[in-house]
C-alpha cells in the first residue's frame, strides 16, 4: 500500500485526503441532522408550553386589574381607578382566546380555560351593573357587594381554576423537559460515536498519504541542512520521477544561481538595517520635539484634521476624539470668530495659499484662549495641494498684557499728571486749614463769620482727602502681606461704618460660615477696598434696606481663592456708565464723590493678583430676561437658577451666558426651581388647604411677614422700572 501511494503524483494523493474526509463528514452530518431535527421538534413544543404559562399568568394579572381597579372606583367615585379595569377589560377576554388556541391540543387544558372565560365574563357583567351604578350615584349597592364579600366566591373559583390549569400546564413541561434530556443524550452520543469513527478513518488515511509525502521531502530536508560555514548547501539530485524528485533537481539548481548572489544580499541586509536605525532614532526625536512644542502644531487635509500634537489638543479644549470631529472643531471656536475663522481657511484651502488668522477658542467651562494661527500649504511632485501644515500661538497672555499694558500706560501718564497737581495743591491747603483752624479759635461763637469759617476748614479736609486718594492712585502703596480672617475684618468694617449705617436705618447682613477664612494680603490695603464698596453701597441704598456681604470659596478656574459678594437695594446703574465705572475721577453723579474709590480698589486687588466687577442686572425674572435681550453686550455671567437661564438663551440665541455658581459654602440647595418641596405648592393644593384646612401650616406672624418682605421688593423694584412681573411659565 505504501509503495502503490508512493508511485501516485501528489495531486492525485490529496485527492485520496480530501474524498475520505468528505465520505466521512457526510455520513456524521446525516446522523446529526435527524437528532437535531428530533431535538428541534422537542424545542418547539417546549415554547408552546413556556408561552401558554406566560398567557395564564397575564390572562390571571388582568383579572386581578379588574377586580383593583373596580374595588378602587367603588370606594372613592374617582374616574381614574377604571383606568387599569377597562384597560384589563379590553385585553383579558382577547388573552382568554389565544390562551384557548394555544391548548387546543389538550382537551383537559382547553376545558379549563372555556370554564375561566365564562366566569370572567360573568365577573365583568356583575361589575358594569355596580359600576353603572355608582356613576348614577347609588354606589351602596356595588359597597355592599365589596364589604361583604358577594364577588369572592366566582373570584375564588376563577383562581382555583387557573391554578388547575398551571399545575396541568407544569406537568406538561415537565414531560417534555425529561423527553428533552433523553432526546440530548441520544443526539451527543450519535455524534460523538459518529465523529470518533470518522476521526478514525480520517487519521489513518491522512497518516498513509503523509507518510508518502514527508518521508522522501525529510530526506531531502536533511540533504539541505545549513551551517554557518555553508549557508547555502548543494542540494543532491534524486532519483525519483515524481514532483519530488523534480523539487530536488530545481533546488539544485537554485542553490547554485543564490550562492553567487549571496554576498550582495548580506551587504544590502546590513545598508538596510542601519538605515531602519537611524529612521527609528529620527521618528522618535521628531515625536518628541512636536509633542513637547510650546505652541499648537498640527496637519488638515482639507478641512478635516490629521495629526495634532498635544499642546494644540489644550489650546482648542478637545480630547483626541473630539478634536478629529469637524462639527466638535466649529463649536471649540468663539461664535464671534466662527464664521469669519471658516470662511476664511475654505477660502485659502480654495485658492491654496498660505492663511493666518487671529481668533479665540472657547472651552467648554468658560476660558477664553486666544491663538495666532498660521497654515502652510504642502504640495504634491505635480504641484497640487494634498494637506496643510499649521500652527497655533497661544497668545492669550500676550494679549491680556497688552491690554494691560495700555491700561497701565495710560493711568500711569494720569496718575502722573494727577499726583503733580495734588502735590501743588496741598501746600497751599495746609496754610488754608491752619489759618482757617486759628481763625476759629480767635472767633467768637456770636460772630456771624464763625459758620463760613467751619465750612472753609471742612472743605478744605475734604479736598485734603481728595489729595491724598489722588496720591493713593498715583503711588500705590508696596504690600505688606500676612494672614488674617476676612470675615473679621468685614465685621470691623460693618463698626467703622455705623453712623452712616444708622443714618441710613440700613443694616449689612454677613453671610459666612462659622469656619475662618484666612487669606493672605495687606490687610490695611483690603479694609481700604471693603470700606470704598460698602461706602458706595451704603449711598445707594434705599431707606431702611439690608445690604448683603457674601463670603464663599472661588467655584470657576484653576486656583482655589475667596469671592466676596456685596449686594444692594439701589436703582443700579445706568448702562451707559457700567463701562466707566473703574475709571479714575469718573462719578455716577454723587455730589461729593471723586471718582477714585473704585479705580483705587481695582489697583489694590490687580497688585494681590484678584479682580472686581460689577453685575449689570439684579432683580425680578422679567427685569433679568429683559436686560439679557436688550444690553449691547455679547457675552454675560448669570447667577440664576437653570430655568431662567435657559429663557436668556430663548430670547437672545447671538449672546453667550456662562452660569455662575450660586451655591455658597456649606449651602444644601442651588436654588427654588430645583427644589421638590417648592415644586408641591401647586394651586391646587393650596385650594384644597383653603377648602378643607387640610395640611395647612400655621407660622408666626412675624416670621410670615419677613417671608413677605422679598415679594414686596421684588413688586417695587419691577414698579419702579415700570414692569410686569411674570413667572418662569409666563413670560
Amino acid at each position: 500500500m505504501s509503495d502503490l501511494l508512493s508511485n501516485l503524483p501528489i495531486a492525485r494523493k490529496l485527492f485520496l485526503a480530501s474524498v475520505i474526509p468528505a465520505l466521512t463528514v457526510l455520513l456524521l452530518s446525516i446522523l446529526t441532522y435527524r437528532s437535531v431535527t428530533t431535538f428541534s421538534d422537542d424545542e418547539g413544543q417546549l415554547n408552546d408550553i413556556y408561552y401558554s404559562q406566560r398567557l395564564a399568568s397575564e390572562y390571571l394579572r388582568l383579572v386581578v386589574d379588574l377586580e383593583t381597579g373596580f374595588r378602587g372606583f367603588v370606594l372613592t367615585s374617582q374616574e381614574h381607578y377604571l383606568f387599569p379595569y377597562r384597560t384589563a377589560q379590553d385585553h383579558v377576554l382577547n388573552i382568554g382566546r389565544t390562551l384557548e388556541a394555544q391548548v387546543s391540543q389538550q382537551d383537559d387544558q382547553r376545558a379549563l380555560i372555556t370554564s375561566v372565560q365564562q366566569l370572567v365574563k360573568q365577573f365583568i357583567s356583575e361589575k358594569e351593573v355596580l359600576i353603572d351604578a355608582v356613576k348614577a350615584e347609588h354606589p351602596n349597592e356595588a359597597r355592599e357587594y365589596i364589604e361583604e364579600g358577594k364577588g369572592r366566591a366566582l373570584m375564588l373559583k376563577i383562581r382555583q381554576d387557573m391554578g388547575r390549569f398551571e399545575h396541568l400546564t407544569q406537568t406538561a413541561l415537565n414531560t417534555k423537559l425529561a423527553k428533552i434530556a433523553q432526546d440530548r443524550d441520544t443526539m451527543l452520543m450519535t455524534i460523538l460515536g459518529g465523529g470518533l469513527f470518522s476521526l478514525i478513518c480520517m487519521v489513518a488515511a491522512l497518516h498513509l498519504i503523509a507518510h508518502s509525502i514527508t518521508t522522501p521531502l525529510a530526506r531531502l530536508a536533511t540533504a539541505v541542512v545549513t551551517s554557518d560555514r555553508n549557508p547555502i548547501p548543494q542540494v543532491p539530485v534524486m532519483t525519483r520521477t515524481d514532483e519530488i524528485g523534480n523539487l530536488a533537481r530545481v533546488m539544485h539548481a537554485m542553490s547554485t544561481a543564490i550562492h553567487s548572489h549571496i554576498e550582495a544580499l548580506q551587504q544590502s541586509e546590513g545598508n538596510l538595517r542601519q538605515l531602519n536605525q537611524d529612521l527609528a532614532g529620527s521618528e522618535a526625536k521628531y515625536r518628541s520635539i512636536v509633542d513637547h512644542a510650546p505652541f499648537g502644531i498640527f496637519t488638515t487635509k482639507g478641512m478635516t484634521l490629521v495629526f495634532s500634537n498635544r499642546y494644540n489638543s489644550l489650546l482648542a479644549g478637545l480630547n483626541s476624539t473630539e478634536e478629529k470631529d469637524p462639527d466638535a472643531v466649529r463649536r471649540a471656536i468663539h461664535p464671534e470668530d466662527r464664521d469669519r475663522v471658516i470662511a476664511e481657511f475654505a477660502q485659502a484651502v480654495v485658492e491654496g495659499e498660505p492663511y493666518e488668522t487671529v481668533f479665540r477658542f472657547l472651552h467648554a467651562d468658560g476660558t477664553i484662549r486666544k491663538v495666532l494661527s498660521r497654515r502652510i500649504p504642502i504640495r504634491d511632485q505635480s504641484g497640487q495641494v494634498v494637506m496643510y501644515q499649521g500652527f497655533n500661538v497661544d497668545i492669550t497672555a500676550l494679549d491680556f498684557m497688552q491690554t494691560r499694558l495700555r491700561r497701565a500706560e495710560r493711568l500711569a501718564t494720569l496718575g502722573q499728571v494727577a499726583a503733580g497737581i495734588a502735590h501743588e495743591i496741598r501746600n497751599p491747603l495746609v496754610g488754608i486749614g491752619s489759618t482757617t483752624s486759628l481763625l476759629l479759635d480767635d472767633t467768637d461763637a456770636s460772630d456771624p463769620r464763625r459758620p463760613d469759617l467751619a465750612v472753609i476748614l471742612q472743605e478744605t479736609k475734604r479736598l485734603d482727602r481728595i489729595v491724598n486718594q489722588i496720591i493713593d492712585y498715583a503711588r500705590p502703596r508696596e504690600i505688606v502681606a500676612f494672614t488674617f480672617d476676612m470675615a473679621q475684618l468685614v465685621h470691623e468694617v460693618m463698626k467703622v461704618l455705623d453712623e452712616p449705617l444708622t443714618r441710613k436705618q440700613a443694616v449689612i447682613n454677613l453671610s459666612a460660615p462659622a469656619a475662618p477664612y484666612m487669606i493672605q494680603a495687606d490687610r490695611d490695603q483690603f479694609k481700604q477696598v471693603l470700606l470704598n464698596i460698602l461706602q458706595n453701597a451704603i449711598e445707594a441704598t434705599p431707606q431702611g434696606e439690608t445690604i448683603t456681604v457674601a463670603l464663599a470659596e472661588q467655584a470657576r478656574g484653576i486656583e482655589s481663592g475667596l469671592e466676596i459678594t456685596v449686594t444692594d437695594q439701589g436703582s443700579g446703574i445706568s448702562p451707559s456708565h457700567l463701562p466707566h465705572v473703574f475709571e479714575p475721577f469718573f462719578t455716577s453723579g454723587k455730589p461729593r464723590g471723586t471718582g477714585l474709590g473704585l479705580a483705587i480698589s481695582r489697583n489694590i486687588l490687580d497688585a494681590h493678583g484678584g479682580d472686581i466687577a460689577l453685575a449689570d442686572v439684579v432683580g425680578s425674572t422679567t427685569a433679568l430676561v429683559e436686560a439679557a435681550r436688550k444690553l449691547p453686550a455679547k457675552k454675560f455671567i448669570v447667577a440664576t437658577d437653570n430655568g431662567l437661564f435657559h429663557k436668556m438663551q430663548q430670547v437672545a440665541p447671538d449672546k453667550i451666558f456662562l452660569e455662575a455658581p450660586i451655591a455658597g459654602k456649606g449651602a444644601t440647595c442651588v436654588s427654588c426651581a430645583h427644589c421638590p418641596w417648592m415644586a408641591m405648592n401647586r394651586l391646587r393644593t393650596l385650594a384644597r388647604v383653603l377648602e378643607t384646612g387640610a395640611n395647612e401650616i400655621v407660622i408666626d406672624e412675624a416670621v410670615r411677614e419677613r417671608a413677605a418682605q422679598p415679594i414686596r421688593r421684588l413688586l417695587e423694584f419691577a414698579k419702579r422700572r415700570k414692569q410686569v412681573v411674570l413667572g418662569n411659565n409666563d413670560a
